[in-house]
């Protein structure tokens, strides 16, 4: 009858930890899907790499790794939360959600392209401050938070930002230059003093 006893005992436990998995599996291809809604699957599923899973109270944290050759090296994180149900929860976790409109790589600008387009309109820049950031000052999940479509969420940017000096009015100003990795647009971001 012990025996009985202790063959259900770890029958069960047998069982439960093989639930388990399928559930983690299950909300790690959610967290998949999410990326690769935004990336693409292509880019997705070339340069895209799960970094970390964990868990934290109901719900799962992911943080992939985003390496392309015209990242020069540099690594770009995204990193998102699901609830215990598998749903994306935007918040402060959130982070290198961006929109790539096509899988077509060829334009994409590097460091060197960005320190060029840099030098070209700064009367001095600074070559080791180059660095490859989530830019997320227009993101906004405000209309997603109603819909929860994805292609509700205004998501940020990858750019290059560089440091540099311009001239205006005869005054120098510093700030920084960020060159949208997959457009080459350029936002300056300086304390200049517009009339």
């Amino acid at each position: 009858m012990k025996c009985l006893v202790t063959a259900i005992v770890l029958l069960f436990h047998l069982t439960s930890m093989a639930q388990k998995p399928a559930a983690s599996n299950s909300h790690r291809h959610q967290a998949d899907s999410v990326v690769a809604f935004f990336l693409g699957d292509e880019i997705f599923r070339r340069y895209v790499e799960l970094a970390t899973e964990s868990k934290l109270y109901a719900s799962s944290f992911f943080k992939y790794r985003f390496r392309h050759p015209k990242f020069q090296g540099n690594e770009f994180v995204i990193a998102i939360t699901l609830d215990s149900a598998g749903q994306f929860i935007p918040g402060k976790e959130t982070r290198g959600l961006v929109r790539i409109e096509s899988p077509e790589d060829s334009s994409w600008i590097t460091a060197r392209q960005a320190l060029d387009i840099c030098r070209d309109q700064a009367r001095r820049i600074k070559k080791k401050s180059l660095r490859l950031v989530w830019d997320s000052s227009d993101i906004s999940y405000d209309i997603f938070e109603s819909t929860h479509d994805y292609r509700d969420i205004v998501p940020g940017s990858v750019v290059w930002k560089v440091d540099g000096e311009v001239l205006f009015r005869g005054e120098q100003y510093r700030g920084t230059f960020d060159v949208n990795v997959f457009t080459g647009r350029v936002t300056r971001r300086f304390a200049i003093p517009w009339d």
